[in-house]
């Protein structure tokens, strides 16, 4: 099975998952473990607050709220996003879901990842406001460069399946890698079932190597399905996506990645036109052994560079053919 029938097939699986409850487990989970956990470890800035948090935990929550109510706790996040949890789910008073969003957004203020997380969820399902994909993915990104793993995976799949007004998935693919970095087994399930068919790809030889190389932070299967995601957003024309795939990959090592920056910098493809940056990601590429690369900087040298160098060219053009480029051995019988 091709890779493109496997993004297809897993894309209309993903699209057709029941995101909101799924989502909404989360935010059950995550405020289960807000209340009972991280608000105990947590700096005490006001002592009311912990006394609210005493009687929540006693469930006194009509105390609970009258403590974080207080206007000594007016400006602690921690007060404002479990007063957003009581009222948008109906604990110890009546459910207000706008009320809930709004003190969601006074906590989301003081960057508390929390907030912005479920501030987020609050615009995905439309609950206490307007509907707003835009306004969720902004909500999750703080969350996510804050590292809250969860806001790093539902970001991931907002630009992986949004909107074309959202959509990005070179991006999703970077916040996806976040997520599982940070523990997040969605995000593990999806990049697992998006690369499968990778490991058909990689011998074991390659696998052994891969893991004994600890110059790269990418994972071998991981580089081999992003690379070719690049490759078929360059055949779609969405250069832009191909250009987000391949930087992360050329800044870690991979050679072909760095050939293919070259060509999208020396074009202007997704990318502002600049020769100089396309020769330094040549220049990368071709001291490493790329073919390629190596030819693109021979003729460079023998025909373009106002410093004409010949020998240097023929030197690039030679290392070309050695390394099997068709391009080289085709330059070499025809010219040289």
């Amino acid at each position: 099975m091709s890779l493109t029938t496997t993004l297809c097939n897993f894309s209309k699986y993903f699209n057709q998952l029941p995101r909101y409850r799924r989502l909404m487990h989360h935010l059950i989970h995550f405020t289960r473990i807000c209340i009972f956990g991280a608000f105990i470890s947590g700096a005490v800035a006001f002592a009311s607050y912990e006394e609210g948090l005493r009687a929540y935990l006693e469930k006194d929550f009509e105390t609970a709220i009258g403590y974080w109510s207080n206007t000594d706790v007016s400006n602690d996040p921690r007060a404002l996003f479990a007063m957003g949890v009581m009222h948008m789910r109906g604990i110890g008073t009546e459910q207000d879901q706008e009320t809930g969003a709004q003190y969601y957004r006074k906590a989301a203020d003081f960057q508390f990842a929390s907030a912005q997380f479920n501030l987020g969820l609050a615009y995905y399902s439309g609950r206490g406001v307007a509907k707003d994909l835009e306004q969720s993915r902004h909500w999750w990104q703080l969350a996510a460069e804050q590292g809250h793993a969860i806001a790093q995976y539902n970001l991931g799949a907002i630009l992986w399946s949004g909107s074309d007004a959202i959509k990005d998935q070179a991006l999703a693919m970077h916040w996806f890698r976040k997520a599982k970095e940070n523990g997040n087994r969605d995000a593990s399930n999806f990049l697992l079932t998006l690369f499968a068919p990778m490991y058909k790809e990689l011998n074991a030889n390659s696998l052994e190597l891969a893991r004994k190389d600890g110059t790269r932070q990418i994972p071998l299967v991981d580089e081999v399905g992003m690379y070719k995601l690049g490759l078929q957003a360059m055949q779609d024309k969405q250069y832009g996506q191909a250009f987000g795939y391949w930087q992360p990959l050329a800044l870690d090592g991979h050679v072909d990645s760095q050939y293919q920056l070259g060509i999208l910098y020396e074009n202007g493809l997704g990318v502002e036109k600049d020769f100089t940056a396309a020769l330094d990601w040549y220049q990368r590429a071709a001291q490493k052994g790329q073919g390629e690369a190596q030819f693109r900087l021979g003729i460079y040298h023998m025909n373009e560079n106002p410093d004409r160098n010949e020998a240097l060219g023929f030197y690039w053009i030679q290392s070309a053919a050695d390394n099997d480029s068709v391009d080289a051995i085709n330059y070499i019988n025809n010219n040289l």
